[in-house]
């Protein structure tokens, strides 16, 4: 029997309705900010500052609710604005297409499940800080990383976005799952240390669903083929592991999986 009343129901659509107001709110500002910032009437320092907090606390917020949609989108904007280490004209177009997006659905557009993946594919892809986009060919290409280490994830990030592919970071398996669902990336790529779950339980789990079969998958560890700790790790999987055989390593994953 079910545990959840209609007073529950009651307060989670209250939650839901009161941050959803706050989204509005806190999109109209940001859209008045992103007008003083094309103008130069508030400091680019200033502006980016703001930014990165309001980003911050709206994928915050948006975590724990049932509006996926929102919280990817969220999880983007915060993203592609952490890594700024500046604004310029283009960073500043680029972070609109986020507003409006973000500003549609508070207002209550649908998207539909098998539209996801072409929505989050338009918005703009993160610029690594090492990285010169200037000189790179970019590609409509996604990995998701699971990975709870930022050093590592930074490294693994720099090394895609110099061969031009997009990315985007989750900490544990449990959101990974969700993100891939939702998200139909064209590679996973997962550290085997995940917490209550390991590389080898996420990538089992992502093969015996239908919807995500399908989707190459690949651990970084520094275990070898071979090992027990490897043990149960879906056949089709790749490895890549730590240390100077790493960059040979993914090279020869992502061309085993033919993503170029």
């Amino acid at each position: 029997m079910s545990t959840f009343t209609g007073a529950d129901n009651e307060n989670e659509l209250r939650v839901i309705n009161e941050f959803l107001d706050e989204l509005r709110d806190t999109a109209s500002q940001l859209q008045v900010l992103l007008g003083n910032l094309r103008s130069r009437s508030v400091p680019l320092t200033e502006g980016l500052a703001t930014l990165k907090r309001e980003a911050s606390n709206l994928r915050s917020h948006a975590h724990g609710l049932n509006l996926p949609m929102i919280k990817l989108v969220t999880h983007r904007l915060d993203e592609y604005v952490g890594e700024l280490k500046g604004l310029g004209d283009s960073e500043i177009d680029e972070i609109q297409v986020f507003i409006d997006r973000i500003e549609k659905l508070a207002d209550g557009e649908a998207v539909d499940e098998a539209d996801a993946p072409a929505v989050v594919r338009a918005l703009p892809a993160k610029r690594s800080s090492d990285v010169d986009f200037g000189k790179i060919e970019k590609k409509n290409v996604e990995i998701l990383l699971v990975l709870p280490e930022k050093a590592m994830a930074r490294i693994v990030e720099r090394e895609l976005a110099n061969c031009g592919y997009r990315t985007s970071v989750v900490r544990d398996a449990f959101a990974a799952v969700e993100t891939v669902v939702r998200t139909r990336p064209d590679m996973v790529l997962a550290a085997m240390e995940l917490g209550l779950l390991t590389g080898t339980d996420l990538g089992c789990a992502l093969a015996a669903m239908p919807a995500t079969e399908s989707i190459p998958y690949a651990v970084l560890t520094s275990y070898e083929w071979g090992s027990p700790k490897l043990k149960g790790l879906p056949p089709r999987a790749a490895l890549v592991r730590k240390g100077p055989q790493f960059s040979d390593d993914l090279a020869e994953t992502l061309a085993r999986f033919d993503i170029t």
